[in-house]
C-alpha cells in the first residue's frame, strides 16, 4: 500500500513512522510512504504557507494554494486516488474504517497545523473525506496521522508476523478483548484462571468470548448497543446485565 502524506513536518514523521511494526512493514516493503511539503509551493522566500485569519481571531491558518498543490503532486493528476482530511469536524476513524483503508492501492492523508486549514483547500479537493481520531484537540494533524497509518498497516497482509493475530484484538469483532495472561502463573499471590491452564481450548474460547463481552458490557456498552449479537451472545449479555444490576 501507498501512503502519500501533505505535511509540512516530513522528516518528523518520517522519523517517528521508522519504528515497530509501520517501521518493518516499510523496510520488507509491505507499505510506502512519501512525504510531500506544501512549503515547497510557497510564494514567498521564506516558505512561509500560513497568514492571519480573515474575521479576525487568534492563531493562524494554512492557506489553500500550497496545500492544494501538495495534494496535486501527490496524486499525480489521478483523482481516484482518495484524500483524507485529518480534522475533529471529520468522521470518528475507527477500526471498520481501518479495514475499508487497508484494502486500497493508494491513499493522500493531509495533516494540518496551526489554527486549521484554509476551508477552500477542502472544498476544492475531490474524491476527499474529513476524519477523526476522537473528540479532543492535538497541536496538529502529525500524531493522528501516525495512529491512522499505523492501525492501517498491520491489516495489511504480510505485515504482522501472525496474521491471524489481528483477529482477536480488540474491535476485531466489534468489541474489546479478553484478558491476557503469561508466566509466572502467580503474581502477587494472584494466579491465572484455572480455565486457561486447563488445556481444554473449547472451554478457553468460550471464557474468552465472555470475558471479551464483559468487558465491552461494562465499559463501551454502545458497541454491544450497536452490533449484530448472536443469540448465544444475546443470552451472555442478559445474564452479565442481571449480575451488574444485582451488585
Amino acid at each position: 500500500m501507498h501512503f502519500k502524506i501533505v505535511t509540512i513536518f516530513p522528516k518528523e514523521l518520517s522519523t517517528s513512522l521508522s519504528y515497530g511494526v509501520v517501521g518493518n512493514a516499510i523496510n520488507h516493503k509491505k507499505i510506502r510512504i512519501d512525504y510531500f511539503n506544501p512549503r515547497d509551493h510557497s510564494d514567498n522566500k521564506y516558505g512561509s504557507i500560513d497568514d492571519k485569519p480573515y474575521g479576525g481571531g487568534p492563531g493562524m491558518v494554512m492557506q489553500a494554494k500550497p496545500v492544494l498543490e501538495s495534494i496535486d503532486q501527490a496524486r499525480d493528476n489521478n483523482i481516484d486516488i482518495p484524500v483524507y482530511f485529518l480534522s475533529p469536524r471529520g468522521k470518528t476513524f475507527n477500526q471498520n474504517k481501518a479495514k475499508e483503508l487497508s484494502k486500497m492501492d493508494k491513499i493522500v492523508i493531509v495533516s494540518s497545523r496551526y489554527e486549521g486549514l484554509d476551508q477552500r483547500a477542502i472544498d476544492q479537493t475531490d474524491n476527499h473525506e474529513e476524519i477523526s481520531i476522537g473528540d479532543y484537540i492535538l497541536s496538529g494533524g502529525e500524531t493522528a496521522c501516525n495512529v491512522v497509518i499505523d492501525s492501517i498497516s498491520r491489516l495489511i497482509p504480510g505485515v504482522l508476523g501472525d496474521d491471524d493475530s489481528i483477529l482477536d484484538e480488540s474491535f476485531s469483532d466489534g468489541f474489546l478483548e479478553y484478558p491476557h495472561y503469561t508466566r509466572p502463573s502467580e503474581v502477587n499471590g494472584e494466579t491465572v484462571p484455572d480455565i486457561l491452564l486447563s488445556g481444554d481450548h473449547e472451554k478457553i474460547n468460550q471464557w474468552r468470548k465472555i470475558q471479551s463481552l464483559k468487558n465491552t458490557q461494562t465499559r463501551r456498552p454502545d458497541l454491544i448497543d450497536r452490533s449484530k449479537l448472536t443469540d448465544d451472545e444475546i443470552m451472555i449479555v442478559d445474564d452479565l446485565k442481571n449480575d451488574l444490576e444485582n451488585l
